[in-house]
Formats: structure tokens, C-alpha cells, sequence
């Protein structure tokens, strides 16, 4: 079977860890391993801050993860993240979750807090609780002096160290987890690591009829035409349109980027200036990070991205840095201190917006020098950084404006440019406003046959794909379905990336998983137990004192926004009629129902 059947808990006041067998019906029931690490953080939930003792850390392994499917690399986390008291899951790809499978597990939970800083060593039946004597390093630093062949290594930088509202985890240098705190939730426990790794190899049940599926899998991801494009430029090939549609927006989500910095940091310049070698999770067909490379006040700096767009979008659109070579330095010491760049990014836009406008009298520009001032001032908490660590909140403590953030996370996508479920699952996305789940609404001009074809292919019920497209398009109940499916493929530990998610469908998953595990299904039943997944999440949420109030779409996306093309607003995706407020309730009230929650929207 290509689960292990074994949880890892360790309780760092003791320095204690055992072996708690998961039973089979817990597989059978959640058909994923999503739904097991809920079930488990339903228990360990309770009122305590997320830098109490009593906070926890799941991390849990999908189940067709240290197995060769395509993309199967996702580890998820659970905790309550500190940037909001959400139980939203943060979710990374890498060699972690392979690692954890190979050590003998699908679940590693951490529990208590060190009295000294620790780190944590995980191998087959053996686990050592070492004296972090490299506490103060960052997060690359740490990852160099324990990286060792067969293991990965999860690391905090500073600012986690600190206690950041959105310090991240580093996997392997490279790969970022838990841009709502999971870095600080570490740092809270004195947990500077954890390496993990091991020789077990997964059982499949099938492993003729598995093997099958894997080799028609790769020749179709293979064959596609975005898995070259992804291999060459990755998601930067989504530059210049989201530049001209007004993605890439700024001065508080109200103006596009202008022409002359889109050019800076596109595609061209990235290719023959920036960009080393490509770089991927484990026997992905798709490489999408990268190997990036600049010189910077005489000084060179090679360092790893995720998404090179993401440094562009950052530094470049948001913070205003002028050249595409400081943007790769401040990622570098944004990745170092273990710092959400996105988040900081937003909140430096910001501020740099109301200097602007004369609101405000700080010491703040859209520059090189002034991005790397205040990176260092968060991460070390001094002076504005003390605010800034804070978030959404310790802005409103320097200056007045009209908050547009969601669930204290800044928006990505906007319905003013497309209102899919990237835009709407902004407002019902559990863990805040980062992104919903991306599918072919990220861009306006699909067809309503074509959509309906694509619910069908990820598991919606024809009952939902009915009331979806009842008067034009309800994009709340779309992005229920989009959501269930990115559950789905949460649980499995495969990468949601188009160039890996687009060419599989819901019957090549259900197939992938009964000939890994040997536990008979269907295709309703895993999409329903990713949303029963889901449900327990929202709960969890709402025992926060969360409900309908924080689904509330911000003001903001009710004005203007400027583009390329002219000013947009927010409009139906297929009948193009202009959504107001109310629209949005109501369909929020429809999705809540179709959930099986309350009006208020617990369930």
C-alpha cells in the first residue's frame, strides 16, 4: 500500500516522540491524507494562542507521495496560524513529504515547546532531539550545514525566529510552507529544523495496473505543450498578460504595472540576464523554480526561487525596485530571513502609497535601498518593522485607509480582471486571501461548454455544474468544485500546477489511488471526502469566531481598477454583467448552503 500506516508525535517539553499506529478505516473514511490530518487537528484544537505550548504542527504526506506519479511531491501543514488564528493548511512541494514517507511516515505532529533551541533528526524508527547551536542563522545557512543525501531538511530563518506574523519555512533551501506562520509557530517552540528521510519504499497494490497509469500520465504531461513552456520560462509565461489584464497591480490593488517595469521583469530579460537552470520538485516532468543569478553593488548573488514571477511581482511592481537584479537579492534576503515576501511586499506597497499621497510622514521609498531597510527591520522587529511584524494590523497602527485584505491576507488575483474561482476563493480560501484554487477562469474568455466540461472532468456533481451555470455563472458554487478538487489533490500529494493538473481528471486520480492503496472507491466519494476535509477546516475556523463577516468581499473591489485596457469592474464571467455587493452575498449563500453549512456560514 502507498501508505505507511504510522503518525511520528513528538513532544518537544518532554523530549519524547512515539509511534502511533493510524488505523485503516482512517484511510478508507478520508481517502486521503488531508482529511486524517484535520481529523487529527480536531482534537488537538482549542483556545490558546498559536505561540502557546499547546499550539500544534501537522505535517502530513500525500498518499501517492515517494511513489513515481508525476508531481505527487505535497506535504501539507496544519497548525493555527498565528498571521490570522486560521486553520487553513499550508501546502509545499519538494522532497519533505517523500522523505517522510521514506522515514515511515505519513504524519509527523509536533507538539510542546523545546526550553533551548532545538532541531529535530528523523530517520527509520529513530528520532533525536539535537541543541540548535546554529539558532540566529537563516533559513539557507541552516539548510547547507544539515543537508545530507536521502534527507530533506525543513529550516526558520530569523524572522520565524522572532516570532513574524508571516514568517514561512524554507524545504531544502527552496520551497516555501506556511506563509501564514508556520515559520513563527516553530520559532514559538524552539524548533530551528527538522531533517527527515529513510530507505522504506512505498507498497503499490497494483503494480501492473498502476504502472500503466503512471506511464500514460508522463507521456501525456510530456507531450503538452505547457510542459515545455514551463519548462523554459515556468509561470513567467503568465507575465505579460496578467500585466496587461491588471494582475499585476499596485498602489493598493487600485493601478496596474506600468509598461516600462513590466519590460524590466519579463520574459526576455529573465531568460538572457536572470535565470541559471530550471529547478523542480523530485521526478517532476515540469520544472517550474529556478537556479537565478544577479550582480548586485559589485557583488554577485545566485540563489533559488520558487517563482521568478512572484520576485518580479514582489519587488519589481510592488516595492518599486528598479532592476530586475535587486529584485533577486531582496528575494534572497527575504528567503534567508525566512520572510513571506508576498505579504511584506503588500504591506511596503502600502505604505509607500500613502507617503505618496502625503498621508502619511515616514521614511519610506518605492527603492533598492528602502526594501532592504525594512526586510531587516522586520525580521528584527525594530522600530516600524515591530508594526510591520504584525501585519495588516500593526499598519493600521501607523495610518488610517480602507482595508482590502481578507482574512488579514492580501489578495492575489482580482474579480475586477477575471471573477472565476481564483478571485472567489479568495473569500472562502480558509487560511485567507493568497489565492483560490487556480483553473482555466485565471484568464477571462472561456466558453460556458468549456467550463462545464471541466467540472465534470474534476468530480462536480451534475446537480452542482446545473446550478452553477443557472443565470449565467455563479462563480461562488464553480469554485466550490475547484476547491473540492484541490483538496482532492491535496490529499493525493500531487502538484496543482496547470502543466501537471490540467492533463489529469478526476477517474485518473480515483484509478491512481485504488491501485496504490488496494481501497475500493469512487470518484464521488473521494471528491466528498475532500469536502468533508474541507467542513472540518471551516469548523475549526469558525470555533475562531470566524463566519460569513470574513467571507465579505472588501470595498475595493467594488471601484475602478486601471489597466492597460481601461478601467475594470467586476463582472460576470460568461454574460459580462456588472456584480455589485449583493450578488456576492447571494451567491456566498448558495455556496454555504450547497456546503451543507448555516447562513452564517458554519457549519
Amino acid at each position: 500500500m502507498s501508505f505507511t500506516s504510522k503518525l511520528l508525535e513528538i513532544d518537544l517539553s518532554e523530549g519524547k516522540w512515539e509511534e502511533v499506529e493510524i488505523e485503516l478505516e482512517a484511510y478508507e473514511r478520508n481517502l486521503g491524507i488531508i482529511g486524517i490530518a484535520y481529523e487529527i487537528a480536531e482534537k488537538l484544537a482549542g483556545k490558546f494562542s498559536p505561540f502557546d505550548e499547546d499550539n500544534f504542527v501537522i505535517f502530513a504526506a500525500g498518499i501517492l507521495t515517494n511513489t513515481p506519479v508525476p508531481g505527487a511531491s505535497k506535504v501539507v501543514a496544519v497548525t493555527k496560524n498565528p498571521l490570522n488564528n486560521t486553520y487553513g493548511p499550508s501546502v509545499a512541494g519538494g522532497a519533505f513529504a517523500r522523505d517522510m514517507k521514506r522515514a515511515g511516515y505519513d504524519l509527523i505532529v509536533i507538539k510542546g515547546k523545546a526550553e533551548e533551541p532545538v532541531w529535530i533528526d528523523i530517520s527509520e524508527g529513530s528520532v533525536e532531539i539535537n541543541k540548535a547551536k546554529f539558532w540566529r542563522k537563516d533559513a539557507v545557512e541552516s539548510y547547507e550545514l544539515l543537508k545530507e543525501k536521502g534527507k530533506s531538511v525543513l529550516t526558520i530563518g530569523q524572522a520565524g525566529e522572532n516570532l513574524v506574523s508571516y514568517a514561512l519555512t524554507l524545504i531544502d533551501g527552496v520551497h516555501h510552507l506556511g506563509k501564514a506562520g508556520l515559520g513563527a509557530v516553530l520559532g514559538s517552540k524552539n524548533l530551528k529544523a527538522i531533517r527527515v528521510g529513510g530507505g522504506k519504499k512505498s507498497r503499490i497494490r497494483d503494480e501492473i495496473r498502476f504502472n500503466e497509469i503512471v506511464k500514460f500520465l508522463r507521456k501525456r504531461i510530456l507531450s503538452d505543450k505547457v510542459t515545455k513552456i514551463y519548462a523554459e520560462v515556468g509561470i513567467m509565461a503568465a507575465w505579460d498578460s496578467w500585466a496587461k489584464l491588471g494582475y499585476l497591480a499596485n498602489k493598493m490593488k487600485s493601478e496596474a504595472v506600468n509598461k516600462e517595469i513590466a519590460e524590466e521583469f519579463g520574459v526576455r530579460k529573465y531568460l538572457e540576464k536572470i535565470k541559471v537552470r530550471n529547478l523542480g520538485c523530485h521526478g517532476c516532468p515540469s520544472p517550474c523554480k529556478a537556479v537565478l543569478k544577479a550582480r548586485v553593488n559589485g557583488k554577485e548573488i545566485v540563489t533559488k526561487a520558487s517563482l521568478y514571477l512572484g520576485v518580479a511581482y514582489e519587488f519589481g511592481v510592488k516595492c518599486g525596485v528598479k532592476k530586475a537584479e535587486e529584485a533577486v537579492f531582496c528575494h534572497d534576503l527575504a528567503n534567508r530571513f525566512g520572510i513571506d515576501a508576498m505579504l511584506f511586499a503588500e504591506l511596503f506597497d502600502i505604505l509607500a502609497t500613502l507617503k505618496e499621497e502625503g498621508r502619511i510622514d515616514l521614511e519610506i521609498k518605492r527603492d533598492f535601498n528602502s526594501v532592504v531597510k525594512f526586510l531587516k527591520l522586520v525580521t528584527e522587529r525594530k522600530e516600524l518593522g515591530e508594526k510591520l511584524a504584525k501585519g495588516i494590523d500593526g499598519v493600521k497602527e501607523i495610518a488610517e485607509f480602507d482595508d482590502y485584505f481578507i482574512k488579514k491576507m492580501e489578495p492575489l488575483f482580482d474579480p475586477r480582471v477575471s471573477s472565476g474561482s481564483e478571485a472567489f476563493g479568495l473569500l472562502t480560501n480558509p487560511r485567507g486571501a493568497q489565492e483560490g484554487p487556480v483553473t482555466p477562469t485565471v484568464l477571462p474568455g472561456r466558453s460556458r461548454e468549456s467550463l462545464k466540461r471541466y467540472m465534470r472532468s474534476i468530480g462536480a456533481s451534475e446537480d452542482l455544474i446545473e446550478k452553477t451555470f443557472e443565470n449565467g455563472f455563479n462563480s461562488a458554487l464553480y469554485t466550490l468544485a475547484a476547491e473540492n478538487w484541490l483538496w482532492t489533490l491535496n490529499g493525493m500529494g500531487i502538484c496543482r500546477r496547470e502543466s501537471i493538473a490540467k492533463n489529469l481528471d478526476i477517474e485518473t486520480v480515483k484509478e491512481l489511488f485504488i491501485s496504490a492503496t488496494g481501497i475500493e472507491t469512487s470518484k464521488d466519494e473521494i471528491v466528498n471526502a475532500a469536502g468533508r476535509a474541507f467542513t472540518i477546516c471551516r469548523k475549526l475556523n469558525c470555533s475562531e469566531g470566524y463566519s460569513m463577516k470574513e467571507d465579505l468581499p472588501p470595498e475595493k473591489f467594488f471601484k475602478p481598477l486601471k489597466t492597460w485596457e481601461g478601467e475594470k469592474v467586476w463582472r460576470d464571467y460568461l454574460t459580462g454583467r456588472e456584480i455589485g455587493f449583493e450578488d456576492v452575498v447571494k451567491m456566498l449563500r448558495d455556496y454555504y448552503r450547497f456546503r451543507g453549512w448555516k447562513e452564517n456560514g458554519c457549519p
